[in-house]
Order: structure tokens, then C-alpha cells, then sequence
């Protein structure tokens, strides 16, 4: 049994609780797909065999990219913005009243 009268309740959720299985997963294939775009381009610059391959993990880094980054304003864009409450009418009311 845990004594709870000593310890502050959370009261929000932290970013990894927050975070879906989808971003870590393409979080995680970002580390991957830089990683493959630099190993076939380093070997395909000595050796110049597998630029077909390079140039696609070149691409999937760049669109892998780009989603991540969308998700990571979005996020920050939900931190910033106000919290506003779900009933419209109940918006305006409140704002009459200030």
C-alpha cells in the first residue's frame, strides 16, 4: 500500500507517456534510414555499385523525415494553444462574462 497524502498527484501525462507506438516507430526507422543512406552512399562512392539502393534509403530518410517533423510542431502547437472548453456556446458565454 502506497501513502499518497505526503506525494503530489500528477496531474499530466509526460511527452514518452503521451508518445504512440506509430512515432517511436518512425522515430526509430529516422535513425535507420540515416544510417543506410550513409553506409550505401559511403559505398557507393568507393565503389560505385548500389547507388539504386542508396539513393532509396536516401528517400525513405527524406519522407521519414518530413512526417517526424510534422508530428513534432503538431505536438508542440497542442502544448501551446490554449485549452478551450468542448461546449461553443459555453465559449462565448465565458468570454461575456470576463
Amino acid at each position: 500500500m502506497t501513502d499518497t497524502s505526503t506525494r503530489p498527484a500528477r496531474d499530466t501525462a509526460t511527452r514518452w507517456e503521451r508518445h504512440s507506438s506509430l512515432q517511436t516507430f518512425a522515430e526509430l526507422l529516422l535513425g535507420l534510414s540515416f544510417t543506410a543512406t550513409v553506409a550505401f552512399g559511403g559505398y557507393a562512392a568507393v565503389t560505385g555499385r548500389m547507388t539504386v539502393l542508396s539513393q532509396g534509403a536516401g528517400v525513405v530518410f527524406l519522407v521519414t523525415l518530413t512526417c517526424v517533423l510534422v508530428s513534432w510542431f503538431r505536438a508542440v502547437e497542442r502544448e501551446e494553444a490554449p485549452a478551450t472548453p468542448a461546449d461553443p456556446i459555453a465559449a462565448v458565454d465565458a468570454e461575456y462574462r470576463r
